[in-house]
């Protein structure tokens, strides 16, 4: 039960350090010069108001153990003041985590989960362009283009093969791989993954091209004919850093 009341305690001194911080830092601007160019004054007024919250953290709590628990040696009080900022810490950190697995897109600023992949094209298909090929991944409400591997096509048999890579920025799993390539219906592949993907080094198996849209105004995806056997495989490399 101490340990309740002295987190309670930490949080709500916590609370009134920032507000006194902040009031303090606001009075101390104008009395220091310190001038608001480049946010200069606003830097300052949020590191007051961060150490007043820390202050009042670490206040609540000791006093909380000290007259509400009886601890009166240094030894019994920073050892349960060790504990309940653990609990603190622990805290905040599930809050973290649970933000970042319900997030809509990837926290990862410019770090984030890419979508390498090949379609093979249908036997004898004559190799297209790179200018004529172009990518689009549909999820959920975010568009984002694809780009070429520099080492962007190969042979397999009398298939072609394109390699390419297109970022993941949503977190859903309802996915689409648009491909568009010269004097071809678009190709739309659903692509099985989880909206938080598992990494992997290796590709998954070949999986046949789900629908076809013939870019006609007044006609919908298809499902491909049996000569339209356009295939992707994907994995999706480490990307957590």
């Amino acid at each position: 039960m101490i340990y309740f009341l002295a987190l309670l305690a930490g949080l709500l001194g916590a609370a009134l350090g920032s507000l006194l911080g902040l009031a303090l830092g606001e009075f101390l601007v104008p009395v220091l010069g310190i001038s608001a160019f480049e946010g200069g004054a606003g830097y300052f007024v949020i590191g007051v108001a961060l150490i007043g919250g820390l202050t009042g953290l670490l206040t609540g709590i000791v006093l909380t153990l000290r007259f509400k628990g009886g601890y009166r040696s240094l030894g019994a009080v920073a050892g349960r003041l060790t504990v309940v900022l653990g609990v603190i810490a622990a805290l905040v950190y599930g809050g973290i985590q649970i933000r970042l697995a319900t997030s809509e897109n990837f926290s990862g600023g410019n770090i984030n989960p890419q979508l390498h992949f090949e379609i093979r094209l249908p036997a004898g298909m004559a190799e297209p362009s790179r200018k004529g090929v172009d990518f689009e991944m549909q999820a959920g409400s975010q568009r984002s283009g694809g780009f070429l591997q520099d080492e962007w096509m190969r042979k397999d048999g009398d298939r072609v093969v394109l390699s390419a890579f297109v970022p993941l920025y949503t977190r859903t799993s309802q996915r689409i791989l648009v491909v568009s390539l010269p004097d071809q219906p678009k190709l739309l592949f659903s692509i099985g993954l989880s909206a938080t993907p598992k990494v992997s080094d290796q590709f998954g198996a070949w999986q046949r091209v789900n629908f076809v849209d013939d870019r006609k105004a007044d006609s919908q995806p298809r499902r491909p004919s049996e000569a339209e056997n356009f295939e992707i495989r994907y994995h999706v490399p480490e990307w957590r850093r």
